[in-house]
């Protein structure tokens, strides 16, 4: 799992049960994501894997919508959101 090596170092990997299709690191980075209009919001990386992050924030995104998450500095899709969670593909 290089992304997760590169960005949060060695951790033990945890299961959320059947739903999820790749293991997963909690942590707990807070940083910043910015949407394509440029507005920006705080959020919190609460969980990453090879192909997506899970985050917290106060940001209404919505499905397909692009954002750029600052430390780290990723691009990536919103796969699911709900009140201030959201799933995120990593596009770059």
């Amino acid at each position: 799992m290089g992304l997760m090596n590169k960005y949060f170092g060695n951790k033990q990997a945890v299961s959320y049960g059947e739903k999820r299709r790749r293991e997963r690191v909690r942590c707990a980075v807070v940083s910043e994501l910015a949407d394509t209009r440029g507005d920006k919001w705080s959020c919190k990386i609460v969980d990453v894997s090879e192909s997506g992050l899970g985050i917290l924030t106060s940001a209404q995104l919505m499905m397909g919508t692009k954002v750029n998450i600052f430390r780290p500095s990723v691009e990536a899709e919103v796969v699911w959101a709900g009140e201030n969670k959201a799933g995120l593909r990593i596009i770059r």
